[in-house]
């Protein structure tokens, strides 16, 4: 019953005006700013950078014409071709994965293209390519006496595009939508970490001890209710960032609540832990630290391509990255998406179960809370 009463009392702090709207406002606000703002890194661009197009082995005359082509030809500067060793239906799916550009399939009736639907523009390109290739070497030669009758008209015909639709991706508002809450759950941990400490700090830290409550009921009833009040938090801003801006959150409520819950349960940990490791004002440093970097590397703020480089390397490290993959997974994935997000949960509760085991041992030990 005392760790109920506790937890109330910490949910009490939901009545304060100033720190409603601050809990809801900001990210909300956020979200808007930054969805609108950078809708255009999700649009794609004009500018036109190298295109890497794969081709299928060919042992045959159109193969052997193709590949001597690629290396007389000075008008595919920009544009990679790559021999492919893989089986047709692995090198549509690599193009489906947004890997390549397109597949080149070269046969003995003519050219098949097949592109990706997220590159119209380089699709327009590589196409106008190949139909000049099949022009240039008379590949209607290769196919029924029909076709030769039509004359140099023929080579744009035998080159056929298939489009591939890939796997949906989500736009500026729905990625920001999750980018914002992620990240705002982190910043959790810097309320966490003055749980215990505003209670010395207001002189109540004593009443408590000398009243009939145990060190155990203080700290689970500091923490369910904290945990309760984030929740709460949370849940209203994804609410809104759904019926007022229209973001994806998908239909496995369930599966996103669990990813979420995980990670505000490792924000609380991680700021109550430390502010026991830690004496002082150093530990608001270091938690202030913790969640500016992950935040930083975590793509709250824009997009982090996972291109090898070394932004992309460290993203890989924080607590918000791996959050909003479970979470993309989940919501773009389908049931493939579930793997990664029960990583994600069971990595955020294993810390938390480290974090929260360390600040009940210290302060088992310690003569005051």
């Amino acid at each position: 019953m005392n760790v109920w009463r506790i937890a109330i009392k910490e949910l009490k702090w939901f009545r304060d005006p100033k720190m409603l709207v601050f809990l809801l406002a900001t990210p909300i606000l956020l979200m808007l700013i930054l969805g609108t703002a950078l809708s255009g890194a999700f649009q794609g661009s004009a500018a036109v950078g190298d295109i890497r197009v794969l081709y299928g082995a060919s042992d045959g005359a159109a193969g052997a014409r193709f590949e001597q082509w690629l290396g007389e030809s000075s008008s595919v500067e920009g544009i990679v071709f790559e021999k492919s060793e893989k089986e047709e239906d692995a090198a549509v799916q690599d193009v489906k994965n947004g890997l390549y550009t397109g597949y080149v399939a070269l046969e003995s009736g003519g050219v098949t293209y097949y592109g990706s639907s997220r590159s119209v523009m380089e699709n327009g390109i590589v196409q106008g390519m190949l139909t000049s290739f099949a022009e240039r070497f008379k590949l209607e030669t290769a196919i029924p006496d029909a076709a030769q009758a039509e004359g140099s008209a023929a080579g744009a015909g035998i080159v056929k595009e298939t489009s591939l639709q890939g796997p949906k991706r989500p736009g500026a508002m729905d990625y920001f939508a999750i980018a914002v809450t992620t990240m705002c759950i982190m910043y959790g941990a810097a309320s966490a970490g003055q749980l215990i400490d505003m209670e010395r700090i207001r002189n109540t830290a004593s009443r408590l001890l000398a009243s009939p409550v145990t060190k155990a009921e203080i700290f689970a009833g500091k923490i369910i209710g904290t945990l309760l009040l984030n929740a709460i938090t949370i849940a209203i801003v994804v609410l809104i960032s759904r019926y007022m801006y229209g973001a994806n959150w998908g239909s496995n409520w369930g599966a996103v609540a669990i990813v979420l819950m995980s990670q505000i349960t490792f924000a609380l940990s991680l700021g109550l832990g430390i502010s026991y490791l830690v004496k002082g004002k150093a530990a608001g440093i270091i938690i202030m630290t913790i969640i500016q970097l992950a935040a930083l590397f975590g793509g709250s703020y824009w997009q982090i391509e996972d291109n090898g480089d070394f932004v992309s390397k460290l993203s890989g490290y924080s607590p918000i990255t791996w959050t909003n993959e479970a979470l993309l997974g989940v919501i773009y994935g389908g049931g493939e998406g579930l793997m990664p997000a029960s990583v994600a949960v069971l990595l955020n509760m294993g810390l938390s179960v480290v974090m929260l085991a360390a600040a009940a041992w210290i302060m088992r030990r310690r003569v005051g809370l």
